[in-house]
């Protein structure tokens, strides 16, 4: 079980977050709708509302289908350092810790990014073997 390299893990955050970004922008603007300051600028409403999706965003992909939008289209997935379907509190850790601001910097100065490290995750290549054996959850 290898992690992929670091231009796959870049090109997973480049997609996701494009995909996150229409997510956003579709959700403010609905909102607007009852609650229009959270499209002003420097709103602390679209602050939190970014934030929030952004958590969801990962926390529910991971959690139900072990991939983002960018881990699907480049075959990768979530797994732990055993090889299983991380434990939801693992994916919490993995999801909150990707809220720190430089966050998405840390890969530049180590071999896996802070939210790998402190979650105890790692993304592999997704193949029959691995796939059967992150669907069944030994815990």
């Amino acid at each position: 079980m290898t992690q992929v390299d670091k231009g796959i893990r870049a090109g997973n955050f480049i997609i996701d977050i494009l995909v996150l970004a229409v997510i956003i922008v579709l959700a403010a603007n609905l909102i607007s709708l009852v609650y229009p300051p959270i499209v002003e600028s420097n709103s602390p409403s679209f602050d939190l509302l970014a934030s929030t999706m952004f958590f969801l965003y990962y926390f529910l992909l991971e959690l139900f289908t072990g991939k983002t939008i960018g881990k699907m289209l480049t075959k990768t997935v979530v797994v732990d350092k055993k090889g299983n379907k991380p434990k939801i509190l693992n994916l919490i850790a993995r999801s909150l810790v990707r809220l720190i601001p430089i966050e998405s910097f840390s890969f530049i100065f180590g071999p896996t990014g802070l939210h790998d490290l402190i979650s105890g995750t790692r993304v592999i290549k997704v193949n029959k073997a691995t796939t059967s054996k992150i669907i069944v959850d030994p815990t």
